[in-house]
């Protein structure tokens, strides 16, 4: 019988994503408008080499000043956003983005989260699909049998009481090998939970890779 869990992390140390000795090289840039109805703070990556540096900021940038012209012209009336850098080795940056938005009329604000890894060599962003190929039946039975688990929007475990609706295209990378997949408020608990994930384990992502995609490229 296959040892998935020492396939998983040989399969994670060969695609770079266990931790390097490298430091996070991350500071805070910030936006905002005149009536301060909109609050932005988002990353800037340092990178030696200049033209993914800006590649990659310039990416970033583009989707705060979006969120501010939503702002400036009042589609919302008020919206904020935050970030969490997930991890970053040699090779990639994973970052976490909350948006906060209230429509125009209204007085009830709206949670989203994205995520977006940047691949540090090209500059381009890296899907999912280069660490996990993962089917929605996979994934359920992977959740259903302790091979992976749910946590809140505050990262508090919790047991689903729903199907999973779809597998997110909205991943991070935990230190330990894991691969977090982000759902939007409701899609998976009622929408007070906030943004929940989902993680898999380092043995789930080995297995069900050999199976759908045994060469990930």
């Amino acid at each position: 019988m296959k040892n998935y869990f020492i396939i998983g992390l040989i399969s994670l140390l060969i695609l770079g994503v266990i931790p390097s000795t490298s430091q996070a090289k991350v500071s805070n840039g910030f936006l905002t408008n005149d009536n301060n109805t909109c609050q932005i703070t988002y990353p800037v990556v340092q990178i030696d080499n200049r033209k993914i540096r800006e590649k990659i900021n310039d990416d970033i940038l583009s989707q705060a000043e979006e969120l501010k012209q939503q702002v400036d012209s009042s589609m919302y009336t008020k919206a904020d956003m935050t970030y969490y850098e997930k991890y970053e080795d040699d090779n990639i940056i994973s970052l976490m983005f909350y948006v906060n938005k209230t429509r125009k009329f209204s007085s009830q604000s709206n949670l989203s989260g994205y995520t977006v890894t940047y691949d540090k060599h090209t500059g381009e962003k890296v899907p999912v699909t280069r660490y996990l190929t993962i089917t929605l039946e996979q994934l359920q039975d992977a959740l259903n049998n302790s091979r992976a688990y749910a946590v809140d929007g505050l990262d508090n475990g919790v047991n689903l009481e729903v199907p999973i609706p779809y597998v997110s295209d909205n991943y991070f990378i935990c230190h330990d090998g894991s691969i977090g997949l982000l759902y939007q408020p409701g899609d998976l608990m009622p929408e007070d939970a906030g943004a929940c994930k989902i993680i898999v384990s380092p043995e789930t992502i080995a297995e069900v890779n050999e199976i759908n995609n045994p060469v990930i490229k």
